[in-house]
C-alpha cells in the first residue's frame, strides 16, 4: 500500500489537540497548561514521524491477522461489556441495556470463534 493511513491518524490526533491547545490560548489558560499540553503535541507528532518511518521501512500492511485462538476475538467486546456492568453501578442501571448486546456478542465469539474452521 502507498498510502500510509496510520500516519494521518497520529497526526491528526496530535493536530487536533494542537486546535485544543489554540482553544485554551483564547481562554486564557495559565502558562503551565500550555506547556503541559504543548508537550503532549510534539509527542504526538513525533510519534507520527516514527509510526511513517516505520511504515516505509516495513512491509505492506497486512490485510488479514492471525489470533492465535480461534475464540480470542471475543476479549474486546467482553472487556467493554464487563467495564459497562461496572460503571452501571455508579451511572445508572441503563447501561445495562448497552452491556447486554455486548455480552451476548462476546459469547457468540466465543462458542464460535472468529476464523474459518480448518479441516
Amino acid at each position: 500500500m502507498k498510502r500510509h493511513l496510520p500516519f494521518v491518524v497520529v497526526a491528526g490526533w496530535g493536530a487536533l489537540n494542537g486546535i485544543l491547545l489554540a482553544v485554551l490560548v483564547g481562554y486564557g489558560e495559565n502558562s503551565l497548561v500550555y506547556w503541559l499540553w504543548g508537550g503532549v503535541v510534539v509527542l504526538l507528532e513525533l510519534a507520527a514521524v516514527a509510526v511513517l518511518a516505520s511504515s516505509r521501512s516495513g512491509p505492506d500492511q497486512h490485510v488479514r491477522y492471525r489470533v492465535p485462538d480461534r475464540a480470542a476475538g471475543a476479549v474486546p467486546p467482553a472487556a467493554l461489556g464487563l467495564l459497562l456492568v461496572a460503571l452501571a453501578f455508579v451511572y445508572g442501571w441503563w447501561l445495562l441495556a448497552l452491556a447486554g448486546p455486548l455480552l451476548l456478542v462476546a459469547a457468540a465469539l466465543a462458542v464460535r470463534g472468529t476464523t474459518a474452521r480448518e479441516e
